[in-house]
């Protein structure tokens, strides 16, 4: 456990491409590892965001929109623990090992940044042209030589990864009723989706999307049954 604990602040430092092993030992152990982690991630920086509303460091970010009371036991577990899990990681972590996913997915999230800033949804447009450009920067720059794109994507992907788990906590937005309007404070309301958002990040680059996928499940898993022992 502390050897994973260890390669996992490492790799954080500087993450890098890695060889996904075809066959992991003990992978129901390392999953529990991994959940682990993740649980405790998440509960101390939700801890800490407590911690920073109760003294009034930052706004009460209001009540939530998500109501699990108006949705079926059998539907809260459906949501939080297959779809969540399955649309999340293939949307952010399943590019990360995909150059050109990758473009598709900063594109698209240049798409998002502007409608957030112009505050319209038609703003969206302009991501099939923002990837049109980088992918004929990349075609006729990077793509010429093997060499010259690994050397490239060696530098880039530590801003990319963090990038991506900063995104997918500041989706997480979503869940309280003031939204977007959270912002430039967002990150800290979204504290444990980005810790959680880093250690998945490192089961998909080190381990593979599967495992990341069934990370994520087992994370979303134990709040889900303990609202749903109480209801």
């Amino acid at each position: 456990m502390l050897e994973l604990v260890y390669d996992l602040a490492e790799y954080l430092k500087r993450p890098r491409l890695v060889s996904i092993p075809e066959k992991v030992d003990k992978p129901f152990s390392l999953l529990l590892k991994l959940a682990l982690i993740c649980i405790i991630a998440g509960v101390g920086c939700g801890i800490l965001l407590s911690l920073l509303i109760g003294l009034k460091l930052i706004p009460d970010p209001g009540p939530s929109v998500i109501d699990h009371k108006k949705m079926s036991k059998l539907m809260l577990f459906v949501m939080a623990v297959i779809w969540a899990p399955l649309t999340e990681e293939l949307f952010f972590r399943a590019q990360l090992r995909r150059f050109t996913g990758s473009l598709a997915f900063i594109a698209l999230m240049c798409g998002v940044l502007l409608s957030v800033i112009i505050q319209t949804d038609w703003a969206y447009v302009v991501s099939p042209f923002i990837f049109i450009i980088l992918y004929v920067i990349y075609r006729y720059n990077l793509a010429r030589s093997l060499t010259l794109k690994f050397e490239f994507w060696e530098r880039i992907l530590p801003w990319h990864f963090h990038l991506t788990a900063i995104c997918f906590s500041l989706i997480h937005l979503s869940n309280y009723e003031k939204g977007i309007s959270l912002l430039p404070l967002g990150i800290l309301y979204t504290l444990p989706q980005l810790a959680v958002g880093l250690v998945l990040g490192y089961t998909r680059m080190n381990y593979g999307l599967k495992y990341s996928m069934a990370v994520h499940a087992m994370y979303n898993f134990f709040p889900v049954l303990l609202f749903i022992s109480k209801y």
